[in-house]
């Protein structure tokens, strides 16, 4: 018999499989060449066509400029990009949101509005402040005109962004 898996543990699905997705997005060791251009046939190379080519008449033939980094030889750029470590900050970041409101869900399906992400983040400022009864204040604070949440729940949202959204 196939054994499925359980729709009550896609929190931790989630939780487990966005820092690969986050990775993914970033796009690691782009070389920024074209890949239409290099599954083309190249014609065959004389001086005439690498002179048309070249806006420089002085310039050799076998000689072509590179808006890009030379390739390092191990087949990754000398340098990568200046803003990649922003694009992978903001990968995780986005991920850990996305992971958020799962977990957020798995704790009471109400949860998990891009509200409740302000919310957190006051939360974590809250826990940062070792407020006096923070599950309460958990419990106000995500709670709505047309949902409560318990204190119950409010602990386990506490207990969800000390471990894996506050940092």
């Amino acid at each position: 018999m196939r054994r499925m898996f359980s729709t009550r543990h896609r929190g931790v699905l989630v939780a487990l499989l966005t820092p690969g997705v986050a990775l993914l997005l970033a796009g690691c060791g782009s070389d920024r060449t074209d890949r239409a251009a290099q599954d083309q046939p190249s014609a065959p190379r004389t001086s005439a066509t690498a002179a048309e080519r070249s806006p420089d008449s002085d310039a050799r033939p076998d000689e072509t400029p590179s808006a890009s980094p030379r390739p390092s030889g191990n087949g990754l750029p000398a340098d990568p990009p200046a803003d990649a470590s922003a694009r992978v900050e903001e990968a995780f970041r986005a991920a850990g949101v996305v992971a958020l409101q799962g977990n957020l869900r798995y704790i009471d399906p109400a949860l998990g509005t891009p509200e409740d992400i302000d919310k957190a983040d006051a939360q974590c400022a809250d826990l940062q402040r070792n407020i006096a009864d923070p599950d309460r204040a958990a419990a106000r604070r995500f709670s709505t005109g047309n949902h409560k949440v318990t204190t119950a729940d409010g602990k386990r949202i506490n207990t969800l962004l000390r471990n894996t959204y506050c940092g």
